[in-house]
């Protein structure tokens, strides 16, 4: 049993990164790993993203023109960052995506008897 709700988490996970990275990415520029970091802690660790799926989904999304990259020094002589940065695409695909989500989350609530959402 345990095996096939942690298939179908995964499923969901990868269905939700580029929502979960665009909605962080909105609050404000961001590096990778910062990203990984906050998601996990906005969600009390429901939802971690490892660095070998947010890595691709960010570069994805960069040569789709939803996010822009820039390099940033850091303190005290460490390597630079690769930051990224949400487009105006990108906040309209956001915006797009919350609303079909939101449609997708009140017609799975039907499904389950709770017509409003409130129950």
């Amino acid at each position: 049993m345990r095996e096939d709700i942690d298939k179908w988490l995964k499923e969901l996970k990868k269905g939700s990164t580029k929502l979960s990275l665009l909605a962080l990415l909105r609050t404000g520029d961001r590096y990778g790993y910062e990203l990984i970091s906050e998601l996990e802690k906005r969600t009390s660790g429901v939802i971690v993203l490892k660095e070998s799926n947010a890595y691709p989904a960010l570069h994805s999304m960069e040569s789709d023109g939803l996010v822009n990259s820039y390099w940033k020094e850091t303190e005290e002589g460490l390597p630079p960052r690769k930051y990224y940065k949400i487009t105006p695409k990108g906040e309209e695909l956001l915006q797009e995506m919350i609303k079909e989500w939101k449609k997708y989350v009140l017609a799975m609530n039907k499904v389950w008897g709770l017509e409003d959402g409130n129950k």
